[in-house]
């Protein structure tokens, strides 16, 4: 991800585009779908996350959703998953030399996990499964 801009994080456009093309597939209303951050489109992920109930939830423990990927789309990846509103620090590229992945977490509550999980994989990361430790 590049540097904030405007106080803000820059995302790529095409991640953007999907975002605000899956989110008007689910129904919620992201405005103008041109890849640009926008009001519009943070409020409807909002809804969305709310739907989910996965507003929050991040606590010391050992549930973790990871997403397997290569080594060159851990960055995407990563940056997908902060733009879905993961906090940066929930965030972890593992590039081990057999498992690379993203890990999301850690989660106290695992049905924290599983909504986090079901979010992920209803924004374009099929791949996603929970682990107890990582």
């Amino acid at each position: 991800m590049d540097k904030p801009l405007f106080g803000r994080p820059h995302y790529s456009k095409l991640i953007v585009v999907e975002l605000q093309r899956r989110l008007q597939a689910m129904g919620y209303d992201p405005g103008v779908v041109n890849g640009r951050w926008s009001p519009e489109t943070e409020a409807a992920l909002e809804q969305a996350q709310q739907k989910y109930g996965v507003y929050g939830g991040k606590t010391n423990a050992a549930y973790f959703v990871v997403i397997p990927g290569t080594r060159e789309d851990l960055p995407k990846i990563a940056e997908q998953v902060i733009l879905l509103g993961v906090p940066e620090t929930g965030v972890y590229q593992r590039d081990s030399l057999f498992e690379p992945k993203v890990a999301v977490g850690p989660f106290f509550n695992p049905d924290i996990a599983k909504r986090w999980l079901h979010y992920l994989r209803d924004f374009g990361l099929s791949q996603a499964k929970i682990y107890h430790g990582c």
